[in-house]
């Protein structure tokens, strides 16, 4: 399976990442879904076309605070 790629270059860093930490990743109409590997399956949403540009950023921030995202996979 190949990794899905965001229009949006600093986006796609964050899903590359992600891609590379063993989450699955999703497509919606609207917006990304990234699913931590975990027995809790956190998830987050990733916008297609945010309008913060902050955007990046604030996703890198609430994904290290609320999920596993700086855990080793196991």
């Amino acid at each position: 399976m190949t990794r899905p790629k965001h229009r949006d270059k600093e986006l796609d860093h964050v899903l590359e990442q992600a891609w590379e930490k063993g989450w699955r990743i999703t497509r919606d109409k609207r917006y990304w879904k990234l699913w931590c590997p975990c027995e809790q399956k956190h998830f987050k949403t990733v916008k297609l076309t945010p309008s913060d540009p902050g955007y990046k950023r604030n996703l890198l921030k609430k994904l290290g605070n609320s999920t596993c995202w700086n855990e080793e996979r196991r």
